[in-house]
Order: C-alpha cells, then structure tokens, then sequence
C-alpha cells in the first residue's frame, strides 16, 4: 500500500530531492561544500523577500523560534505575542522561559489577528522591545496580515519576529519592504524537504537587539552565524543541504507566482471537496485562510480520531486532527510543497472510502468530483 502524506508538514518529498539528498557525503569544509553553500545563500534572499543573509540551522522550526527569543531579547524584557492558536501559544511558553514578561493579544482559534488590537495593545505598553507573529497558523488554517502588523512597528524599535514556517513561499512575503526584522521559516513545509534545517534572516534592527541582548546562547547564536556565514557555525546537516540545493532550483523552475497560484487552487479544491461531504470550513469569513491546510469541522456523529485512525491504517494516508480542545472534531488537510490536483484526488477518495466504513451518509464521488471540477474550472 502506497503511503501518503496530507499533512501540514512534512510534506510529501520529490523522488527527485530525495536523491539529491542520497548523494555521497561531503565534508562541510570542503571546496565542493563551500561552493555549494555560496549557491544555496544567493537562492535563499529572494524567496523571503530581503536582501540580507538567511542563515541555516540544523534545526527544527522551533528551534529557529528558540533562536529568536535567546539572541534578541534580555531576561525582563516586555513583549508582545499575536497568539490565535497553537504556535501563538508555542512562542509565549518560549518567551516566558527565557524570562521575559509577556503581553498577549489573544483572539479565537480559528480567526485571524486583528492588527487593530495589535496597535491597541502596543500603545497600551509602550515598552515592548519586541512583537512575535505566525503568519500561518497550521493548528487552525489562519493567516495573519503580518504585512499590517509589521507597519506597525517598522519606525519603532520594536522587533517583530515572524514565524513564516509553513507560510513562506505558500504566500507572498516581503521582508524588507513589510518591515519585518526577524523572519523564520524550515524546511519540511514550502520546500519540500524533511524535517532537520531551520533558516533565519534579520533585518539590520534585529542586528541591533542581537548587540544588545543579554541572552546566554552558543549552539543558537546569531553571531556566530554572522561570524561563520556563509559556511555553518556547527557540523551542518549535510544530505539536506544536498537536498535544498536541488529544491531550490525546482522552486525556480515552478516560479513564485506559479507556486503560490498552484497552492491557492489546492486550497479552494480541498474545501469544496470538504463541504461536499458534510464537513464546515473553520476559518470563515473575513477571517484569512492558509493555502498551506484546510481546516475543516467533522460532519455530525464522526469522531476524526477515529476517521484519521481509519484513513491510516486501511488507506495509506496519513492526514492531522485537531489539537487542545478540537480534538476528535477538526481534520486539517494538508496540501503544502509538491501536491498537485492528483494527489488531492487520492486523498479525497481515500478520505471518502473511510468515512463511508464509519457509516457517513454522503454520495460517494461527491468531494473527488468537486476537485476534479474546481481544478477543471481553474484551467489546472
């Protein structure tokens, strides 16, 4: 039975760079890795939107969050934190352990941040030196306008640190010209690798915070990033810079407007497809939607724990639920790096294979048939 991956990361890798990535290894002061890593970033800037470095990690996201927090902020430090689902919540646990006094503009799961109260909350205090963000929130399908939020800070000295971890190259993402300062992102998501390399690029204010924090870091620190760029401060993880190499050029193949168009359509098909069979999109409007997941609530009488189970075990397919309190009522569909409108169609008839074993009343064909007519329809 074929595997399947609709998650919101990791994604489904290529053949293509898993082979790069299966390539002999090659010592990480080498020449042949030097003039690898001087390719990788030149091709790294572009896609965030800025023309500062982008330093690589061998690391997880979190770990890149991680970073931010210990290289940019001192302890009793006051910030702010957009939380409006899970990874809001993972950066205020991050925040608070590093001491620092945390402010949180909270909204529902499920909606989008109000960059109105974003500026409520920083007139209400003043001394913040730094505001955290997820653009896109995989726990619920939200996008955040980081775009707003970062016009609000740009001519302050104010830090807005971005987590683009799933939302970079998904949707545009203009780091300069947003004035954004600290912009994270990895590698299992938009660019279609395994887990394992997290990327960081700082604007020239974040420089300055870097100077003056007193934060302890070694493994995480920026300036040791700076010292060694574009080499890796550590042993780097060498088959996935392989890997990224390789990515990198598919995204240039593709293009950024294509890429983001071809997810866009994903998006749309895997909720017409939903509400075909029953399901009530989470994210409504005029709250934002990803095209990195759709979030979608189980029709009545089913238990996503149990159709996830079903769908794994009977079908290949291995797709996320909801988490903290919308366990066993969300599914989110993830549609994220290489999907295409092929792959979206065995899922959905995998999907509907399940839910018809757990006795949902539905016409079958019904949500693949919407895919295939949303993808017709978009010429794709």
């Amino acid at each position: 039975m074929k595997l399947r991956l609709a998650t919101p990361g990791p994604t489904e890798v290529p053949q293509r760079l898993l082979l790069a990535g299966a390539r002999e290894i090659i010592h990480h002061r080498s020449t042949e890795m030097e003039q690898l890593i001087h390719e990788i970033s030149g091709g790294l800037p572009p896609l965030f939107g800025t023309a500062s470095p982008v330093y690589t990690i061998a690391s997880s996201g979190t770990g890149a969050m991680e970073a931010a927090v210990a290289n940019c902020f001192s302890a009793g430090d006051e910030v702010l934190v957009v939380s409006n689902g899970y990874f809001g919540e993972r950066f205020q646990a991050i925040c608070a352990s590093y001491g620092l006094v945390v402010h949180v503009v909270e909204s529902d799961w499920g909606t989008s941040a109000d960059p109105e109260r974003v500026a409520a909350a920083y007139r209400e205090h003043p001394a913040i030196r730094g505001a955290f963000v997820v653009y896109s929130e995989t726990s619920t399908g939200a996008l955040n306008d980081v775009e707003a939020i970062g016009r609000i800070f740009r001519d302050t000295d104010v830090i807005t640190v971005v987590d683009a971890i799933s939302g970079l190259l998904v949707h545009p993402l203009e780091m300069d010209a947003w004035g954004l300062d600290v912009v994270l992102a990895a590698s299992h998501k938009g660019f279609m690798l395994p887990p394992g390399l997290a990327f960081v690029a700082l604007s020239d204010k974040a420089w300055t915070a870097v100077e003056r924090s007193t934060g302890p870091n070694y493994y995480w620190s920026f300036e040791r990033l700076r010292h060694f760029y574009p080499m890796s401060s550590s042993s780097p993880a060498v088959s996935l810079l392989l890997a990224l190499h390789e990515s990198l050029k598919m995204l240039g193949e593709e293009g950024p407007d294509a890429f983001r168009a071809r997810h866009a359509v994903l998006g749309k098909a895997a909720e017409r497809g939903l509400l075909k069979l029953g399901f009530s999109t989470f994210v409504q409007a005029p709250h934002r939607r990803s095209h990195v997941i759709t979030a979608a609530l189980a029709p009545e009488g089913i238990d996503t724990g149990r159709l996830l189970k079903t769908l794994s075990t009977s079908y290949g397919v291995t797709m996320t639920g909801g988490q903290a309190h919308l366990k066993g009522r969300l599914i989110r569909v993830g549609h994220v790096g290489a999907a295409d409108s092929l792959d979206l169609i065995g899922i959905f008839g995998a999907l509907e294979m399940a839910l018809l074993d757990l006795g949902h009343t539905f016409t079958p064909g019904s949500g693949v048939g919407e895919i295939i007519r949303t993808f017709h329809e978009e010429g794709r």
